[in-house]
């Protein structure tokens, strides 16, 4: 079992602990991790990792924490392809000209507010094909795999 599972969650879904876990404090949820069968068996630097990612999602308004969490979920369900496609595509995003990843943050923000079914619709369009690389365009499709739907 991986951190962040409890018996009433399915094995390994970190979505489905932090929902479960939604009514403790920080404190709290922070004490029951450390609980977890799998935590302990992390390597240090794994441990503080996950801490300071639950940390980081504490600190973030409800709204916030909860796309967080469906995002975690949509990836879990991935394959290990797919998880490394969108581990590539966020380095790839990091590593673009800032002029450049600033445009693609942009349209990421406006594709999120796109029903999913309709995201691969305009990333293939020719406006986008005209203002995007294919590689921005992949990268962009790969990151919004796991980004919940979030209309305005």
């Amino acid at each position: 079992m991986r951190p962040g599972v409890n018996e009433g969650a399915r094995p390994g879904h970190l979505g489905d602990w932090l929902n479960n876990h939604r009514n403790l404090t920080p404190q709290q949820q922070e004490e029951q991790l450390r609980r977890e069968p799998g935590f302990n068996r992390l390597s240090p630097d794994q441990q503080q990792r996950v801490l300071n990612r639950l940390r980081t999602l504490e600190s973030r308004p409800v709204e916030q924490q909860q796309r967080m969490a469906d995002r975690v979920e949509m990836f879990e369900h991935l394959t290990p392809e797919q998880k490394a496609d969108v581990h590539a595509s966020s380095q790839a995003l990091a590593a673009m000209p800032g002029d450049r990843q600033a445009l693609v943050r942009r349209a990421f923000n406006d594709l999120r507010q796109i029903p999913p079914d309709q995201r691969a619709q305009i990333l293939n369009s020719a406006r986008f094909s005209q203002t995007f690389t294919p590689d921005e365009r992949h990268a962009l499709g790969s990151l919004l795999s796991i980004e919940p739907y979030e209309p305005r």
